[in-house]
This record gives structure tokens, C-alpha cells and sequence, in this order.
């Protein structure tokens, strides 16, 4: 069958215009808009089961995805839109960001995720060092301290505790290598200055000792136990008129600290104030009635009104 010449313009009219329709057809929606990446951790480890949200505040629409086993993910056909993305992971910190999707464009992101680090709370050793602490069983702590400052080095908790089993186990020569480094991890660290005021007493280095239960004070200038402790080391220093005053200040920060009564008694005594060491001694029987320090309260007491 043959085509006359008056039909083949129409022909040729057809052609072009599905050649046309054919090539915007291809620019617009043979290209499929395509989101690509891959997550890692600090270590370049790619990341599996990393949950992917993303949401498209415009339209308030959100995808969910997850990256497969080498770190990898994929996404087709997201509607053109500024996203707001976000990837987590348990262990993790979440990690956010967004994203510029246009038509036809394939988009690739490249996310390292940051590995929450390890709670000390959390830790066997800690927790097994703290019952054997509690348990009277110093060596056993030492051990598990020990371990766990091999993990978390810049963590004060196991310097003081490790400190704190060496005292206990009478050694306060390695106690205060142990405080100096808590102090130094956490300087307004009140107990360590308590523990490190402690360990200098108990080696007789009273000057500091008296420097440590001071840095106490300056921490904590309500501790009464502080002013007391300063109170001792005066009074075996035969400072008695300082021991006074800290027993003194002592019991104006807490007057039920019956220690500090007991001892400015034994003060007062040495200072040659007997009225002062009867009244130390009476509120001190007022607060511990029942202790064996009380019946030598009641006879120091006796003997005091003889003189």
C-alpha cells in the first residue's frame, strides 16, 4: 500500500513529537531521585540496624529505614524537600543532620556515628569492689579498683575508692598516691581531702594533714567534722588553745557531734580550765549516756569538782 504525499507531513509530524515527549520523558522521570550512604563508627566499622528517620517538615511526612549489614542504605523516590535526618543506634549517640533532596539528583551521605562510653556505675569490678569494701575485705577492692582505673583512667570514683581500701588495709603510704590523683582529677573533692587529711595524720606528718582537713574547710566551711579533726592534730601537737577553738567551732556547726564535746573536755582539762572541761563532759553524758565513754566522763567529772 502506498502513502500519498499529503498524509507524510502528518507522519513525520507525529515522529517529532514523540521524539520530544520521549527525550523529557527521560530528563524528568526516567531518573529516579535516590538517597545513598553508609554509617560507621570511629573505627571505619561500617554499622548495621542503624535506624534512619527522615522527615519533611514542609509536608510532615517521614521515612524510616535501616542500614544493612555493611553499613549501607538506600532510599528511592523521596519527594524533593529539605530533610531533617537522624540516625540511631543503642550504645550510640544520635547523630543528626539534614538534607537538600532535588528531582533526578542522587543525594549520598557519609555518617560517623560516636560510641557512648561505659558507665563506672555499670562496671562488674567497680561494683564487686565496692561490696568487698563494704565486706572488710581491702585486698580484694585494692585488686578490682586497680582494674578498674585500667579502664576508666580519668574517672576520680575508683582513685578514692582504691585510696580509701589502702587506708583501711593500713597502708597510707600507697592510699595517698591514690587521693593526691583523685584530688587532682576533681580538686573540690571534699572526702578525698578527708582521706588524704587522714592518712598524713596516721604517719604523723601533722602539717599536712592540718593542710588537707584546710582545703576541707575551704570546700565545705559548715563541716564540723573538719574543725574537729583540725582540733585533734593541734591537741596531740600540745596546741591547745587552737585545739579549743576548732572543738569549739566544731560544736557551734553541730552540737550534737559529741566527739568534739569528749575531746574539748580533755582540753580544757590540759589547759587547766576545769569548770569548762565539767561542762564538755556533762553535754557530752546528755548525747552518749550509753557509751563506755560515759562512765569515764562521770568519773573525770568527779575528780574535777575535788580540785
Amino acid at each position: 500500500m502506498r502513502i500519498s504525499g499529503r498524509q507524510r507531513p502528518k507522519l513525520s509530524l507525529f515522529l517529532a513529537m514523540l521524539s520530544l515527549f520521549s527525550f523529557f520523558f527521560s530528563k524528568g522521570f526516567g531518573q529516579e531521585t535516590v538517597l545513598r550512604g553508609i554509617v560507621q563508627d570511629n573505627q571505619r566499622i561500617p554499622l548495621q540496624k542503624v535506624k534512619i528517620t527522615l522527615i519533611d517538615p514542609s509536608r510532615g511526612t517521614r521515612f524510616v529505614l535501616n542500614s544493612n549489614k555493611t553499613g549501607e542504605f538506600m532510599k528511592l523516590g523521596l519527594p524533593s524537600s529539605t530533610y531533617k535526618v537522624s540516625f540511631e543506634l543503642e550504645g550510640y549517640f544520635r547523630f543528626e543532620s539534614q538534607i537538600s533532596i532535588q528531582p533526578g539528583i542522587e543525594e549520598k551521605m557519609s555518617v560517623t556515628l560516636k560510641k557512648i562510653p561505659p558507665k563506672i556505675d555499670d562496671d562488674r569490678d567497680f561494683i564487686d569492689g565496692i561490696n568487698f569494701f563494704k565486706e572488710g575485705k581491702y585486698a580484694e577492692a585494692v585488686g578490682l579498683f586497680l582494674r578498674v582505673i585500667e579502664k576508666f583512667p580519668d574517672n576520680i570514683e575508683p582513685f578514692y575508692n582504691l585510696g580509701v581500701s589502702y587506708l583501711r588495709s593500713g597502708n597510707p603510704e600507697k592510699a595517698i598516691g591514690a587521693l593526691e590523683k583523685a584530688v587532682h582529677l576533681k580538686p573540690d573533692t571534699v572526702e578525698a581531702y578527708f582521706a588524704l587529711g587522714e592518712c598524713y595524720f596516721n604517719l604523723g606528718q601533722s602539717e599536712k594533714a592540718m593542710e588537707a582537713f584546710s582545703k576541707a574547710t575551704n570546700i565545705e566551711p559548715n563541716s564540723a567534722k573538719a574543725y574537729y579533726n583540725l582540733g585533734i592534730i593541734c591537741y596531740k601537737n600540745n596546741e591547745t588553745d587552737k585545739a579549743i577553738d576548732f572543738f569549739e567551732k566544731a560544736m557551734a556547726l553541730d552540737p550534737k557531734l559529741s566527739s568534739a564535746h569528749y575531746q574539748a573536755g580533755l582540753a580544757n582539762i590540759k589547759k587547766g580550765d576545769f569548770q569548762k572541761a565539767i561542762k564538755h563532759f556533762e553535754d557530752f553524758i546528755r548525747l552518749e549516756p550509753d557509751t563506755p565513754e560515759a562512765g569515764l566522763a562521770k568519773t573525770l567529772i568527779e575528780e574535777l569538782k575535788k580540785k
